[in-house]
């Protein structure tokens, strides 16, 4: 039987499970870790437990707090699987599986298979991961501030409340802290309507397990394979792209970034630098609203999917209008 810890802030919706420990290990003035150790684990990168807890340690912790099972789960990117991730294991296929089932701005079969070792959908590997938070969301709270498990993989540009920019801040999860003493801390930035859109849509997935689009409602997995297209195609290269790599281009164009971010050989999205990300996410917002506009037209079979519904109202009293003095109007 597990002893309880008498004293535990509530967690936060969609904090990170990390989060929420240092919270709870801060009432106690103590570390991550002990937390870990005392529930008979040992972690050796505690970050490993944003990705997937244990189920027994899930247990274990669930007893000390007298939280549900499924809200401790639901700190994890884990819980998202198969909707964000198809799999927690890296497989050989699973890149081309995840991003070649759809197609959006290029013609579906365009881009070639590939085959990359360890990939997992959005997560980087072990060197890349970059650590961003909302300023304001920061600083309307009391150190030390939760941190939402959104912020940890590169889905977001904004805050889905504040509608300003994430910011990228140095140090592990949870130093944003220290923008509350620090004279250097970053001011939000506003984001405009394409980013806002686009994240209020991951948001809604992440959240809700749907997304709202234009002409229905499409399931959470379906937006995260639908955006993770949508960066493939703009990552593809030019001898992949061939002639429909004009409309990449045109996206590129009206972001101001440079094509394809700039990157030379071909990597994977979550494989290229925090600021490449970054611009590949303002130019798949710049993407869906160009189609959602009708400024652009695309040939891949899912582009459909961000057209504004056809306005097929009539005024049932009015007779069609013409230019043609023999046309009959019956």
């Amino acid at each position: 039987m597990s002893t309880r810890w008498p004293v535990h802030p509530a967690p936060v919706t969609g904090e990170a499970l990390t989060s929420w420990l240092r919270r709870i290990a801060h009432r106690y003035g103590a570390e991550v870790e002990d937390l870990v150790l005392d529930t008979g684990f040992c972690i050796s990168r505690p970050g490993d437990l944003d990705v997937a807890a244990p189920e027994e340690f899930i247990n274990q912790l669930a007893g000390r707090t007298r939280t549900g099972t499924d809200t401790i789960r639901a700190m994890t990117l884990g819980w998202q699987t198969p909707w964000l991730l198809d799999q927690l294991e890296p497989a050989a296929e699973a890149y081309t599986t995840y991003t070649r089932q759809l197609a959006v701005l290029l013609p579906r079969g365009r881009r070639r298979d590939r085959t990359v070792e360890d990939w997992r959908a959005w997560l980087p590997t072990d060197a890349g991961w970059q650590h961003r938070a909302c300023p304001r969301c920061t600083m309307e709270s009391t150190p030390p501030c939760p941190y939402q498990l959104a912020w940890l993989v590169p889905l977001l540009l904004s805050c889905p409340v504040h509608h300003c920019r994430l910011e990228r801040h140095n140090g592990p999860v949870g130093y944003h802290d220290f923008w509350h003493v620090s004279p250097g801390r970053p001011e939000p930035r506003p984001v405009g309507a394409a980013i806002r859109s686009m994240d209020q849509r991951t948001w809604q997935a992440l959240t809700t397990g749907s997304v709202a689009l234009p002409r229905h409602r499409v399931h959470a997995g379906l937006w995260f394979r639908l955006l993770r297209t949508l960066l493939d195609e703009l990552g593809a290269t030019i001898i992949e792209c061939g002639a429909p790599g004009r409309l990449t281009r045109q996206v590129w164009d009206r972001t101001g970034h440079p094509v394809r971010a700039g990157q030379g050989p071909w990597r994977p999205y979550e494989e290229l630098s925090d600021q490449r990300q970054l611009q590949s996410l303002e130019a798949a917002a710049t993407a869906i609203h160009l189609l959602e506009t009708r400024a652009m037209t695309c040939p891949g079979r899912e582009a459909e999917v961000f057209l504004p519904q056809p306005d097929i109202s009539r005024d049932p009293g009015s007779t069609e209008q013409t230019t043609d003095p023999t046309a009959i109007r019956w």
